[in-house]
């Protein structure tokens, strides 16, 4: 009887065993998901750059997965239209953590990262990051939502440091977009400004939507600053307030932040326009000895042989895609493959390469506080670096 009830034992527990393996075989099978909400119907400029920022993450996560993916397991990208808007964000975010089950998600700009932010932090801790630049997101204790670069505080505080160590003493003028974006980075550039014993020449705030900006530039005329920082307007539009500079006589050199360094605003400014300075913590396009622009170039022109160049927007989700790819790898090697474990990885980027696409990056207060001044070059409608990468911290 003993016996009997020993190998009948011995059945069940090898059944066990083999059910426990199956189990384990079909998990380790199953895809990662990372999810994306764009606003590919939002306004304007928003939905042209929304295209971009989806094809750079899913571009991103389908090269990881043809290099092996998360130590052999797929990656599995999902997307959904929020219109730019922050209500709809909310509601399409909670419908995909429960249904889609992520393990990182990205958002569609600063209205819906900002709108978003409480409900990560208390219910659903996610690792997460957006096309914003925004501090907001950056900073306010323990947070599983990073910031893909410098935020917009660090890229003024770069231009800044680039500035005095141009021109001790330096006047300077703020040229800003009224609203949530332009005024983000200003309350820190006054206090940098005074750290560097620059001088605040003066400020002019201008409407992002864009229409008749003469009395600001004649505003910075009266101020007479060294330098004018350009701040809160997104690619082309920041061309024709350049333009309008150049046209008034403005004397001051004029430095634009990330959003402004676009490479159709050189292009708008023609051969023969006006040259200006950007900040800028990525590689661009044309930059072809730079090993991921070589890798992003092969698979466009493999996937997307109409396609003859990627933009900004493309590459700055292109490195959150890499961060995401990190952590999740970084989660799996420790065995903890969930949704904690992949938001803790974050601390621990540490001198990451991303292929040259950025300098190597180390997190620090939830964003890669790193990036270089370049000038456009108008006859080869380019930027080109005017220094080595600088790092804010």
């Amino acid at each position: 009887m003993t016996n009997r009830w020993g190998k009948a034992a011995f059945g069940l527990n090898l059944l066990a065993v083999l059910s426990l393996l199956v189990a384990a075989s079909t998990s380790a099978a199953e895809p990662i998901t990372v999810a994306a909400l764009v606003g590919l119907s939002g306004p304007g400029g928003v939905a042209k750059g929304s295209i971009q920022l989806n094809l750079g993450l899913k571009d991103c996560l389908a090269i990881a997965n043809q290099q092996g993916g998360i130590n052999g397991k797929k990656i599995r990208y999902v997307m959904k239209d929020d219109s730019y808007k922050p209500a709809i964000a909310v509601r399409l975010f909670e419908q995909m953590m429960e249904t889609e089950k992520p393990l990182a998600f990205f958002g569609s700009g600063t209205p819906a990262a900002i709108a978003l932010k409480p409900v990560i932090q208390d219910r659903y801790r996610v690792l997460f990051s957006s096309s914003s630049l925004s501090a907001k997101l950056a900073f306010g204790g323990t947070t599983p939502i990073f910031v893909p670069g410098p935020t917009y505080g660090d890229q003024v505080g770069i231009a800044l440091k680039y500035i005095a160590q141009q021109k001790k003493g330096a006047k300077v003028a703020f040229f800003y977009s009224k609203g949530p974006l332009g005024e983000d980075p200003i309350p820190y550039g006054r206090l940098m400004i005074r750290r560097l014993r620059l001088k605040l020449a003066g400020e002019a705030i201008g409407d992002i939507r864009g229409g008749d900006h003469t009395a600001q530039v004649q505003d910075l005329k009266r101020m007479n600053p060294d330098f004018v920082i350009i701040h809160g307007w997104v690619g082309p539009s920041n061309a024709p307030l350049i333009k309008l500079c150049h046209d008034m006589r403005l004397k001051s050199k004029i430095i634009v932040t990330s959003w402004g360094a676009y490479r159709s605003v050189v292009e708008a400014l023609g051969p023969d326009g006006p040259t200006f300075m950007g900040v800028s913590g990525y590689a661009y396009w044309w930059m072809k000895d730079v090993p991921m622009i070589k890798t992003i170039r092969e698979y466009t022109s493999i996937h997307y042989p109409d396609v003859k160049e990627r933009d900004l927007s493309y590459m700055v989700a292109f490195v959150a895609g890499q961060i995401f790819v990190e952590c999740l790898r970084k989660a799996d090697a420790a065995g903890e493959l969930n949704r904690e474990e992949v938001a803790n990885a974050l601390q621990s980027i540490k001198n990451f390469s991303t292929g040259g696409l950025t300098p190597s990056l180390t997190i620090r207060g939830n964003r890669f506080p790193v990036a270089r001044i370049i000038k456009s070059n108008p006859a080869k409608g380019i930027y080109e670096p005017v220094t080595d990468w600088i790092k804010f911290y």
